[in-house]
């Protein structure tokens, strides 16, 4: 639904622009730019850093939840091996012991993936930022009105001429 909303508001703005430039006939031709922002970040060497900033960030999170994971198995292990030979009370006491030790896990493991989805998020803004000035450079180099998102967007078909990614990953790699 929220492409098809967005596909027709993008055809829509075309159409008027389309509409107004046929209009003026000392208008310039409208030109639209694409760019595939994921494949700026996949193959830059900004973005090929924070991927792996990314990546080693979260083994390291999964390696500390393994971690986690393995000694709730152990001490619910030593509870089962344990509760034949206890009174029903400590047995209860163990139980609750247990279900705290689980619940610690489990609120451990939730934060884990908050911190990974942070760093992602952050990561997509301060990248964002860095390619947004190499943009309006490009956009102005070639006249553009618009630069679509291509995978942003619910774009059918363009014209590869128009695909600034290539661009971008060269201009941002140029930068320090």
């Amino acid at each position: 639904m929220r492409y098809t909303i967005r596909t027709l508001l993008i055809a829509a703005v075309l159409a008027v622009l389309s509409a107004s430039s046929a209009g003026a006939q000392t208008a310039e031709p409208f030109q639209v730019g694409a760019i595939n922002i994921n494949y700026v970040a996949r193959n830059s060497r900004a973005g090929k850093a924070a991927i792996a900033a990314l990546d080693a960030f979260g083994k390291q999170k999964s390696i500390e939840v393994q971690s986690k994971a393995a000694e709730l198995q152990k001490q619910q292990t030593e509870l089962q091996k344990q509760s034949a030979a206890m009174s029903p009370r400590a047995i209860v006491d163990l139980q609750r012991a247990f279900e705290k030790s689980k619940l610690e896990f489990d609120r451990f493991q939730q934060d884990a993936q908050a911190e990974i989805e942070a760093m992602q998020t952050r990561f997509d803004a301060d990248f964002r930022i860095k390619l947004e000035p190499i943009v309006d450079e490009i956009s102005k180099e070639k006249g553009l009105h618009f630069v679509f998102g291509i995978d942003q967007a619910a774009i059918i078909w363009w014209s590869p001429g128009v695909d600034i990614s290539d661009e971008c990953v060269k201009r941002l790699d140029a930068k320090p």
